[in-house]
């Protein structure tokens, strides 16, 4: 008999992430032939047997259903976490596993950045890879992907995204008292601006360990860590941006984007998460840049972009590489994006390759048509659920108990 899966929607996230991608998982799990149920931890039932699917940890294991807790449990919990590791928040984690050692616990995670480092902070943990997906309902009709209808999109192109206020960045500076840290802050910072394939761990180690500090403590990583990708984020993400004047060209975002839409940038507004392939659907290029924080892996922005039936470009990750455009196989596949390099702040070469697929419409489309028919055969949610239940099946069965 199938377990009931218990996936919890009730989330406050930015721009509706995690509720709207709980409820495309509950969809997925249903049109795979699972007993899949969207339920709120905070006002439902708790459930007493099964699996409890969720997307972030709470502040408290106290709203979790009290038989994840008990001796032998007939409950088993599976989290999907969309963020770096060093997001997750180590008590809650620590207090699971003095309850239960981590043994009906399972880690889901898209980024495959630095995640050597939960081995050792978190010893029980058992985790792994799987990639982002999106719901059938974002694929738009592959039958409008016609040179009229792409030649008359409403912009060039279109970028989704948000990015921190240099206010909040300069207060969180001044904040810290040791002016050391500081300036290894933005050491950090400006390594990863000039070589976007270097990871933040790896230009920890370096901006560290040349100052004679040990490195590879988790606290101080994570310490540095939020901070530092909002720079790097928000300086990469606004140079890019204005490097595209000149083109029509949506951003959908943080209002923080007002200021810097001038000219031919159109602010576009704030758009809900599950809205955002509608929002590439009226560009014929999608930038699809990915997580500042995820220097190889990729987040779903990409996929969105090609569900819309844009032609995509994004920023050269080796997943993506992987994934999306071929190069890393022997024998290369026609890409589904057209990647660029930041490397040394060549912010240009996203204009570069976006005034390219511009110019040359027929191919383009050609890119556009086979990144919408990649994304419906390998990147859909359904694509990624029966990997998560083998994931959570690894956990230790209950015993049953004596008669």
């Amino acid at each position: 008999m199938q377990d009931t899966i218990w996936i919890h929607g009730n989330y406050k996230s930015q721009f509706g992430l995690l509720g709207a991608m709980s409820k495309e998982l509950t969809d997925a799990f249903v049109a795979k032939g699972y007993d899949a149920r969207h339920f709120h931890l905070s006002h439902d039932d708790m459930p007493t047997q099964g699996t409890l699917f969720f997307m972030n940890i709470p502040m408290t294991l106290n709203h979790l259903p009290p038989e994840l807790f008990t001796p032998n449990p007939n409950m088993r919990a599976l989290q999907l976490y969309v963020d770096h590791p060093f997001g997750l928040p180590d008590k809650i984690i620590d207090q699971w596993s003095e309850k239960t050692n981590l043994e009906n616990y399972r880690l889901c995670l898209p980024c495959l950045d630095d995640v050597h480092l939960l081995r050792n902070r978190f010893p029980k943990l058992v985790h792994s890879w799987i990639p982002h997906g999106i719901p059938r309902n974002s694929l738009c009709d592959l039958n409008t992907l016609t040179m009229d209808h792409y030649t008359n999109r409403e912009f060039d192109v279109v970028v989704t995204g948000s990015i921190r206020p240099q206010q909040n960045i300069d207060t969180a500076i001044n904040n810290i008292k040791d002016p050391n840290m500081a300036a290894i802050i933005n050491d950090i910072a400006n390594m990863m601006i000039r070589d976007p394939h270097l990871g933040y761990v790896a230009a920890c180690d370096i901006a560290l360990g040349s100052r004679g500090i040990i490195t590879g403590k988790w606290d101080t990583q994570k310490f540095l860590w939020n901070l530092v990708i909002a720079i790097v984020n928000r300086f990469r993400r606004i140079q890019t941006v204005r490097a595209l004047q000149g083109l029509k060209v949506g951003v959908f975002g943080s209002k923080e984007w007002i200021s810097e839409c001038t000219g031919t940038i159109h602010y576009a507004g704030e758009i809900d998460y599950a809205q955002c392939s509608n929002a590439y659907a009226q560009a014929r290029v999608g930038l699809a840049w990915g997580p500042t924080q995820f220097v190889h892996s990729y987040s779903e922005r990409i996929m969105q972009a090609m569900a819309g039936g844009a032609c995509v470009v994004a920023d050269d990750r080796l997943l993506v590489r992987h994934d999306f455009n071929g190069t890393m196989t022997q024998d290369p596949p026609n890409p589904t994006a057209k990647l660029f390099d930041w490397s040394g702040t060549n912010i240009a070469a996203a204009r570069e390759a976006v005034d390219h697929q511009l110019a040359n419409p027929e191919e383009s489309l050609a890119m556009a048509r086979r990144g919408r028919e990649h994304v419906e055969q390998t990147c859909l949610w359904e694509h990624r659920v029966d990997q998560m239940v083998n994931l959570v099946n690894s956990c230790q069965q209950p015993t049953p108990a004596m008669a």
